[in-house]
């Protein structure tokens, strides 16, 4: 995928490409093949969108259409999705799945701390 989306990239895009977050990087390759004219391949970058990517489209789109409380939801979706991963920097599947969290794990550890929150407290009294 790098190889054949990134033919039309600088050499400085080149080198800085990889290192971006996997979701603008793929917005630069969706938007590089419809440049070239390759509606194939920039289809199939689309349909390779990972949740977290879907989530951040929308967060704008709410955000383009004037629902800040939308937009809000889709962000706080989006982090989350983010914090689920090993390296956002590395496209879904380039690495192994063992090395990011559980989704139903890290949703049910969330809401079992904001339990327990709401019931005993902080730790650190008022110093939050």
């Amino acid at each position: 995928e790098t190889e054949s989306s990134s033919a039309e990239l600088s050499p400085l895009d080149e080198m800085l490409v990889p290192l971006i977050d996997e979701s603008v990087r793929r917005q630069i390759f969706i938007r590089e093949a419809e440049n070239r004219g390759d509606k194939y391949g920039a289809e199939e970058l689309k349909k390779e969108k990972s949740i977290r990517q879907l989530a951040k489209e929308r967060a704008e789109k709410a955000r383009v259409d004037g629902n800040d409380e939308l937009a809000a939801a889709w962000d706080k979706e989006a982090d989350f999705y983010a914090s689920l991963r090993a390296d956002v920097t590395q496209d879904e599947g380039d690495y192994s799945s063992f090395l990011d969290r559980d989704e139903w794990y890290e949703r049910n550890r969330r809401a079992v701390a904001e339990r327990n929150k709401k019931r005993f407290g902080s730790l650190f009294g008022d110093l939050e």
